[in-house]
Protein backbone atom coordinates (compact mmCIF):
# COMPACT_ATOMS: atom_id res chain seq x y z
CA UNK A 1 0.00 0.00 0.00
CA UNK A 2 0.98 3.62 -0.41
CA UNK A 3 2.54 5.50 2.48
CA UNK A 4 1.98 9.09 1.33
CA UNK A 5 -1.08 11.01 0.17
CA UNK A 6 -0.95 12.42 -3.35
CA UNK A 7 0.08 16.09 -3.59
CA UNK A 8 -1.63 17.99 -6.40
CA UNK A 9 -1.03 21.62 -7.34
CA UNK A 10 -3.33 24.07 -9.16
CA UNK A 11 -1.96 23.08 -12.56
CA UNK A 12 -2.58 19.39 -11.82
CA UNK A 13 -6.15 20.06 -10.74
CA UNK A 14 -6.91 22.13 -13.82
CA UNK A 15 -5.54 19.37 -16.07
CA UNK A 16 -7.57 16.69 -14.25
CA UNK A 17 -10.81 18.67 -14.44
CA UNK A 18 -10.23 19.74 -18.07
CA UNK A 19 -9.81 16.10 -19.08
CA UNK A 20 -12.91 15.08 -17.13
CA UNK A 21 -14.94 17.82 -18.85
CA UNK A 22 -13.84 16.56 -22.28
CA UNK A 23 -14.54 12.91 -21.50
CA UNK A 24 -17.72 13.32 -19.45
CA UNK A 25 -19.40 16.66 -20.18
CA UNK A 26 -22.61 15.32 -18.59
CA UNK A 27 -21.02 15.35 -15.11
CA UNK A 28 -22.04 17.78 -12.41
CA UNK A 29 -20.65 18.90 -9.04
CA UNK A 30 -21.31 15.48 -7.47
CA UNK A 31 -19.19 13.79 -10.14
CA UNK A 32 -16.45 16.43 -9.80
CA UNK A 33 -16.37 15.87 -6.04
CA UNK A 34 -16.10 12.10 -6.56
CA UNK A 35 -13.31 12.64 -9.09
CA UNK A 36 -11.28 14.79 -6.70
CA UNK A 37 -11.75 12.35 -3.82
CA UNK A 38 -10.37 9.63 -6.08
CA UNK A 39 -7.54 11.90 -7.25
CA UNK A 40 -6.37 12.39 -3.67
CA UNK A 41 -7.23 9.05 -2.05
CA UNK A 42 -7.39 6.54 -4.89
CA UNK A 43 -9.35 3.36 -4.12
CA UNK A 44 -8.92 3.63 -0.33
CA UNK A 45 -12.67 4.21 0.23
CA UNK A 46 -13.36 0.66 -0.99
CA UNK A 47 -11.62 -0.81 2.05
CA UNK A 48 -8.42 -2.76 2.45
CA UNK A 49 -9.70 -6.33 2.59
CA UNK A 50 -8.45 -8.22 -0.47
CA UNK A 51 -11.31 -10.72 -0.42
CA UNK A 52 -13.91 -7.93 -0.33
CA UNK A 53 -12.13 -6.05 -3.14
CA UNK A 54 -12.02 -9.14 -5.34
CA UNK A 55 -15.63 -10.15 -4.65
CA UNK A 56 -16.84 -6.65 -5.53
CA UNK A 57 -14.81 -6.77 -8.74
CA UNK A 58 -16.17 -10.20 -9.71
CA UNK A 59 -19.75 -9.10 -9.07
CA UNK A 60 -19.43 -6.01 -11.25
CA UNK A 61 -17.73 -7.95 -14.04
CA UNK A 62 -20.63 -10.42 -14.02
CA UNK A 63 -23.21 -7.68 -14.67
CA UNK A 64 -24.79 -7.13 -18.06
CA UNK A 65 -23.02 -3.90 -18.95
CA UNK A 66 -21.80 -1.93 -21.93
CA UNK A 67 -18.15 -1.35 -22.76
CA UNK A 68 -16.79 1.51 -20.68
CA UNK A 69 -14.32 3.94 -22.21
CA UNK A 70 -11.79 5.39 -21.97
CA UNK A 71 -9.79 2.35 -20.94
CA UNK A 72 -7.49 4.66 -18.97
CA UNK A 73 -8.23 8.08 -17.50
CA UNK A 74 -5.41 9.98 -15.84
CA UNK A 75 -6.86 11.54 -12.67
CA UNK A 76 -3.49 12.48 -11.19
CA UNK A 77 -1.74 14.35 -14.01
CA UNK A 78 0.82 11.56 -14.48
CA UNK A 79 1.88 11.47 -10.83
CA UNK A 80 -1.14 10.02 -9.06
CA UNK A 81 -4.01 7.70 -9.87
CA UNK A 82 -5.74 6.39 -12.99
CA UNK A 83 -9.27 5.20 -13.55
CA UNK A 84 -9.07 1.89 -15.40
CA UNK A 85 -12.06 0.53 -17.29
CA UNK A 86 -13.12 -2.98 -16.32
CA UNK A 87 -12.83 -3.73 -20.03
CA UNK A 88 -9.06 -3.35 -19.72
CA UNK A 89 -8.81 -6.32 -17.34
CA UNK A 90 -8.82 -9.02 -20.09
CA UNK A 91 -5.61 -7.46 -21.43
CA UNK A 92 -3.65 -7.61 -18.16
CA UNK A 93 -0.52 -9.74 -18.54
CA UNK A 94 0.21 -12.60 -16.15
CA UNK A 95 2.40 -12.03 -13.11
CA UNK A 96 6.04 -11.79 -14.14
CA UNK A 97 5.37 -10.89 -17.77
CA UNK A 98 6.62 -7.65 -19.29
CA UNK A 99 4.31 -4.62 -19.18
CA UNK A 100 2.23 -4.21 -22.33
CA UNK A 101 2.50 -0.91 -24.26
CA UNK A 102 -0.85 0.86 -24.10
CA UNK A 103 -0.41 1.79 -27.76
CA UNK A 104 -0.60 -1.91 -28.68
CA UNK A 105 -4.14 -2.31 -27.35
CA UNK A 106 -6.81 -2.74 -30.03
CA UNK A 107 -8.47 0.47 -31.17
CA UNK A 108 -11.88 -1.18 -31.44
CA UNK A 109 -12.88 -3.29 -28.48
CA UNK A 110 -15.33 -6.09 -28.04
CA UNK A 111 -16.43 -7.41 -24.67
CA UNK A 112 -14.14 -10.13 -23.37
CA UNK A 113 -14.20 -12.15 -20.19
CA UNK A 114 -11.05 -11.95 -18.05
CA UNK A 115 -9.68 -15.12 -16.54
CA UNK A 116 -9.53 -15.72 -12.79
CA UNK A 117 -5.84 -14.90 -12.60
CA UNK A 118 -6.37 -11.50 -14.24
CA UNK A 119 -9.17 -10.63 -11.83
CA UNK A 120 -7.06 -11.73 -8.86
CA UNK A 121 -4.13 -9.65 -10.09
CA UNK A 122 -6.23 -6.51 -10.50
CA UNK A 123 -7.76 -7.00 -7.04
CA UNK A 124 -4.26 -7.16 -5.55
CA UNK A 125 -3.22 -4.07 -7.51
CA UNK A 126 -6.23 -2.17 -6.18
CA UNK A 127 -5.16 -3.07 -2.65
CA UNK A 128 -1.59 -2.01 -3.43
CA UNK A 129 -2.96 1.35 -4.61
CA UNK A 130 -4.71 2.09 -1.32
CA UNK A 131 -3.25 4.55 1.18
CA UNK A 132 -2.00 3.03 4.42
CA UNK A 133 -3.45 5.88 6.46
CA UNK A 134 -7.15 6.49 6.91
CA UNK A 135 -8.81 9.49 5.31
CA UNK A 136 -8.40 12.44 7.67
CA UNK A 137 -11.72 14.32 7.74
CA UNK A 138 -10.15 17.54 9.01
CA UNK A 139 -7.49 17.49 6.29
CA UNK A 140 -10.01 16.74 3.56
CA UNK A 141 -12.31 19.57 4.67
CA UNK A 142 -9.36 21.98 4.49
CA UNK A 143 -8.45 20.67 1.03
CA UNK A 144 -12.02 21.10 -0.21
CA UNK A 145 -12.19 24.68 1.10
CA UNK A 146 -9.04 25.45 -0.86
CA UNK A 147 -10.41 23.85 -4.02
CA UNK A 148 -13.94 25.22 -3.78
CA UNK A 149 -13.55 28.65 -5.48
CA UNK A 150 -12.10 27.00 -8.61
CA UNK A 151 -14.76 24.28 -8.63
CA UNK A 152 -17.68 26.64 -8.00
CA UNK A 153 -16.57 28.90 -10.86
CA UNK A 154 -16.32 25.94 -13.22
CA UNK A 155 -19.59 24.14 -12.41
CA UNK A 156 -21.86 26.95 -11.10
CA UNK A 157 -23.86 24.39 -9.11
CA UNK A 158 -27.35 24.83 -7.67
CA UNK A 159 -27.70 25.46 -3.90
CA UNK A 160 -29.33 22.04 -3.54
CA UNK A 161 -26.37 20.28 -5.12
CA UNK A 162 -23.89 22.29 -3.04
CA UNK A 163 -25.73 21.20 0.10
CA UNK A 164 -25.66 17.55 -0.99
CA UNK A 165 -21.92 17.62 -1.69
CA UNK A 166 -21.18 19.54 1.51
CA UNK A 167 -22.76 16.71 3.51
CA UNK A 168 -20.23 14.33 1.95
CA UNK A 169 -17.37 16.76 2.64
CA UNK A 170 -18.22 16.87 6.34
CA UNK A 171 -17.83 13.09 6.57
CA UNK A 172 -15.10 12.72 3.92
CA UNK A 173 -17.43 10.22 2.26
CA UNK A 174 -17.48 9.43 -1.45
CA UNK A 175 -20.87 9.39 -3.23
CA UNK A 176 -22.08 7.42 -6.20
CA UNK A 177 -22.00 9.17 -9.56
CA UNK A 178 -24.93 11.43 -10.40
CA UNK A 179 -27.92 9.84 -12.12
CA UNK A 180 -27.14 11.82 -15.29
CA UNK A 181 -23.54 10.59 -15.35
CA UNK A 182 -24.66 6.99 -14.82
CA UNK A 183 -27.29 7.25 -17.53
CA UNK A 184 -24.94 8.67 -20.18
CA UNK A 185 -21.62 7.07 -19.23
CA UNK A 186 -22.55 3.83 -17.45
CA UNK A 187 -19.30 3.88 -15.46
CA UNK A 188 -17.52 0.60 -14.72
CA UNK A 189 -13.98 1.22 -13.54
CA UNK A 190 -11.51 0.89 -10.67
CA UNK A 191 -8.66 3.10 -9.44
CA UNK A 192 -4.95 2.22 -9.62
CA UNK A 193 -1.88 4.25 -8.70
CA UNK A 194 0.29 4.97 -11.73
CA UNK A 195 3.30 3.10 -10.31
CA UNK A 196 1.15 0.02 -9.71
CA UNK A 197 -0.45 0.30 -13.15
CA UNK A 198 3.00 0.39 -14.75
CA UNK A 199 3.64 -3.14 -13.50
CA UNK A 200 1.13 -4.28 -16.14
CA UNK A 201 1.09 -1.56 -18.80
CA UNK A 202 3.65 0.76 -20.28
CA UNK A 203 1.51 3.91 -20.14
CA UNK A 204 4.24 6.06 -21.68
CA UNK A 205 4.11 4.39 -25.09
Amino acid sequence: MLTRRIALNASDLNAIMDLEARLHPQGNLLDAYKLLCQSYYGPSHMGKDLEVIQTSLEQELAKNRKLYQPLLQDIGNRKGFYRISLDLIPFFPAWGEEPIPVSSLPKKLIKQVPDDAQVARVAQMILDSCLEMEIDVRSWKATWRRLWPRIEARYKPSPELVKEVQAHVLEASIPHHSSTFKSYCQPHYRILHHKVLKQAFDIDR
